[in-house]
């Protein structure tokens, strides 16, 4: 049987980029699954306040305390905006993951399901911020199919085609601290984000 390898093809017209990649040479073939090949076009990392309150501890009430933060904003994984994730969404992710260095949510996840009230300890008095956060990943992917084509007497042939881009968020592992406005935090990190929110 003749196998042939066809060029690759586009299957929608889409907006022309030139950041994409296309799937490795000789992932298009017989012995292709039929599964999709992803592909990461942006990646944006922000870091993200979900829960927080702020707090004076004056002198003599230093120690152990029980509080409850409140919630500032969310962040959820998300595929072309819709929570309801696929079971492919964690082959994204995971390319997500590799893109920004970092590992990320690869299920559906949310930060609203994050325990607000927590035990916390103070050993010296001041105005401190509480916080829980995250860096929020969001972007853009595209992803490639193997289409398999009977020639006949020909025999077989295979061609990649590119079927589209969607968007994506994501989110990485829950931080949780303590600031206050006297202490030095490097800027762009949640404990920068948290010292704002205080109001210093």
């Amino acid at each position: 049987m003749t196998v042939l390898i066809l060029l690759s093809t586009l299957a929608i017209a889409a907006p022309a980029r030139a950041d994409f990649i296309w799937p490795p040479r000789g992932w298009c073939g017989p012995h292709t699954t039929g599964g999709p090949w992803y592909e990461i076009l942006a990646s944006e990392v922000n870091p993200t306040l979900t829960h927080f309150m702020s707090l004076n501890i004056a002198p003599g009430t230093t120690g152990e305390r029980t509080e409850t933060l409140t919630k500032v904003s969310s962040v959820s994984t998300t595929i072309g905006g819709s929570v309801e994730v696929s079971s492919s969404a964690g082959a994204i992710f995971t390319k997500v993951s590799v893109k920004v260095g970092f590992s990320v949510q690869n299920t559906r996840a949310s930060t609203d399901t994050e325990t607000t009230s927590m035990r916390w300890s103070f050993n010296e008095p001041g105005y401190y911020g509480l916080y829980k956060g995250t860096r929020a990943v969001s972007g853009e992917y595209t992803w490639f199919r193997c289409l398999r084509h009977d020639l006949g007497p020909l025999g077989v042939a295979y061609n990649v085609v590119r079927e589209g881009t969607q968007t994506y968020t994501t989110f990485d592992n829950i931080e949780v601290g303590t600031v206050r406005c006297g202490d030095v935090v490097p800027m762009g990190t949640l404990r920068f984000k948290a010292r704002l929110q205080l109001g210093c």
